[in-house]
């Protein structure tokens, strides 16, 4: 993942059932994790990039996302129009 986007956080509220909830506050110490939220945010990024080295089509479909995404921010363009006056 980009430095840049490695610092931008979004907060995601999840439902877990109450068994899930005491077994993931006990075990964050035990991951040498600093909080529950550490720990969850440890999970999901290991299950991402799982995803991302066993499917070829999840890493496809990401890399198209943020490219979609990077238009919208017009980094693409200005990224392209910095190429295109360096080459000339």
């Amino acid at each position: 993942m980009a430095a840049s986007q490695a610092k931008k956080r979004k907060q995601l509220m999840i439902r877990v059932p109450m068994d899930t909830y005491y077994a993931l506050q006990l075990a964050h110490p035990f991951a040498r994790r600093d909080s529950m939220q550490d720990l969850v945010a440890g999970i999901i990024d290991e299950f991402l990039e799982n995803l991302r080295a066993t499917d070829p089509g999840f890493e496809k479909a990401l890399v198209g996302f943020r490219e979609s995404e990077a238009r919208k921010e017009g980094v693409l363009t200005r990224r392209s129009a910095d190429r295109n006056n360096s080459a000339g």
